[in-house]
């Protein structure tokens, strides 16, 4: 599995980010979410991305892919974001 690419932003919580997932080229949109932390009757939340949506060909098969590789989208998204941004 190929990821690469660079992360986008759109809006301040919406992100795009352009990768290759087993020879099918993906233009995904992910959601970003701030870590939660100090809150007083509630666990530390990490920061993390969400997948959106992951089209190919103008076709949205986020619903298609595998939790696995949702989950490797979305941290590669992120360390993308924290490596290439300078508002980080």
């Amino acid at each position: 599995m190929a990821l690469g690419g660079m992360v986008v932003s759109m809006t301040p919580d919406l992100y795009q980010f352009n990768c290759e997932v087993e020879g099918v080229e993906l233009q995904c949109k992910l959601e970003y979410e701030p870590a939660e932390e100090n809150y007083p009757d509630a666990p530390d939340i990490e920061e993390c991305m969400n997948l959106v949506n992951a089209t190919t060909n103008g076709v949205d098969i986020a619903h298609l892919l595998m939790q696995s590789l949702v989950d490797h989208i979305c941290e590669s998204a992120l360390e993308d974001m924290k490596e290439n941004s300078n508002d980080y």
